[in-house]
């Protein structure tokens, strides 16, 4: 296995500016940490910083996302003109780009655990933690990172408390890292460029709806405050999930979950 090719990924790459500018790192503690550190005069729209290794890689809640060598580990610095309550769309649109590019790709059909995880067969094989920088209720930083375990082996996985797969044990072979990485930016710039007109979000919005889990299941939901139970109906629009409770219906946003499970 060969560490990432700046030069091969760039003749793949066909976007009009995520990925233009790249940040490369053999070893870091974390990309977003690195993407945060940067300069904001200096972060250009659509800047990736990516490293072979994270050694403090984290998911959502702070949790510990391990980073080894041969996983695609990378963070997007986004300079939005948005409300802060649409980050929570951009991670579902992140997801989304992940999903499509290992169908795509790889033939593979993928799903998504709302709000942030790409499972194949259940099996988590990428994550998303978008992080931002707000001041007077506007983005002034918004970094997307992304996790995808994409030549794993199974002595990689084994150390984890979660089930877990990667692309390579999936495909059984290797995946072009450089090409993967190329097209997902091709998509996910797709979805960010369209996300602004309705009528495209509402393209974007139903071909979530078909692959997000746990929409159309009875679900356990447990926030800071009480543990609830309901069922998992749909998306409303800025990417929260409704849930129908004792005849009711509440949304809920990642920010204030501790955790949600299906309840078989």
């Amino acid at each position: 296995m060969k560490n990432f090719d700046i030069y091969k990924f760039r003749k793949n790459l066909k976007t009009k500016y995520l990925g233009k500018e790249f940040i490369y790192f053999n070893n870091v503690d974390s990309t977003n940490n690195a993407a945060f550190r940067i300069n904001k005069e200096k972060a250009l729209n659509g800047t990736i910083i990516l490293a072979e290794v994270q050694t403090l890689g984290r998911g959502r809640g702070k949790k510990l996302w391990l980073s080894p060598y041969g996983g695609l580990w990378f963070s997007i610095i986004i300079k939005p003109k948005i409300s802060p309550s649409k980050i929570s769309i951009i991670t579902l649109l992140s997801g989304l780009a992940v999903a499509e590019t290992i169908k795509e790709m790889l033939n593979l059909d993928a799903k998504i655990k709302w709000p942030n995880d790409i499972l194949i067969d259940n099996l988590k094989v990428a994550g998303i933690l978008c992080e931002s920088e707000i001041l007077k209720n506007k983005i002034k930083k918004l970094v997307i990172g992304i996790g995808v375990n994409l030549n794993l082996d199974e002595k990689d996985l084994n150390i984890l408390d979660i089930k877990a797969t990667s692309c390579k044990i999936e495909l059984q072979n290797e995946v072009n890292k450089e090409k993967f990485l190329a097209n997902l930016l091709q998509n996910l710039e797709n979805y960010y460029n369209k996300m602004h007109i309705p009528s495209e979000l509402k393209i974007m919005l139903n071909k979530l709806r078909k692959i997000i889990i746990p929409i159309g299941h009875n679900v356990e939901i447990k926030t800071e405050s009480e543990k609830l139970s309901g069922y998992a109906f749909d998306l409303a629009n800025d990417g929260s999930l409704l849930l129908r409770i004792d005849n009711q219906v509440k949304s809920f946003t990642s920010s204030n979950i501790e955790y949600i499970r299906i309840i078989k």
